[in-house]
């Protein structure tokens, strides 16, 4: 194996290493360099590479605009923040009423055209007689 790969695999290694939470056992105290041969419990974890990013949180897109904006800008950012809040609380009621309602009509609307087209008729039918008895 050349230098180039043994470095690659000790890289990756201590990548894996590092993501790897659920290890129980300590490092040994002495580090030992990783070679095929060598188990993986005497391999000693390397330091953290500065140069790989691990992701610890979820960052949407527009928390990341709002994290770079410049700092005179925050105060500004602040207002539009809780203008929208207020906002929200006063429009989020009425929208949701709005489609519940609507929802609503739409459902009796459904309900009286299933009664009509099904439930009528058994109920004339068993006026007259002719409908049978449930069980």
């Amino acid at each position: 194996m050349d230098d180039d790969t043994t470095d690659l695999l000790l890289k990756a290694d201590a990548l894996m290493r590092r993501t790897r939470s659920y290890v129980a056992s300590k490092p040994p105290p002495a580090a030992v360099p990783f070679t095929p041969d060598t188990p993986e419990a005497t391999v000693a974890p390397s330091p953290p590479d500065d140069d790989v990013p691990v992701l610890t949180e979820k960052v949407t897109d527009s928390e990341a605009a709002l994290a770079t904006a410049p700092p005179h800008m925050q105060q500004h950012l602040d207002a539009l923040r809780e203008e929208l809040g207020r906002w929200l609380e006063q429009e989020l009621p009425h929208a949701v009423l709005k489609v519940t309602d609507g929802l609503a009509d739409q459902l009796m609307g459904e309900l009286t055209h299933q009664a009509e087209k099904n439930l009528l008729p058994r109920l004339i039918a068993r006026l007259d007689g002719t409908g049978r008895d449930p069980d």
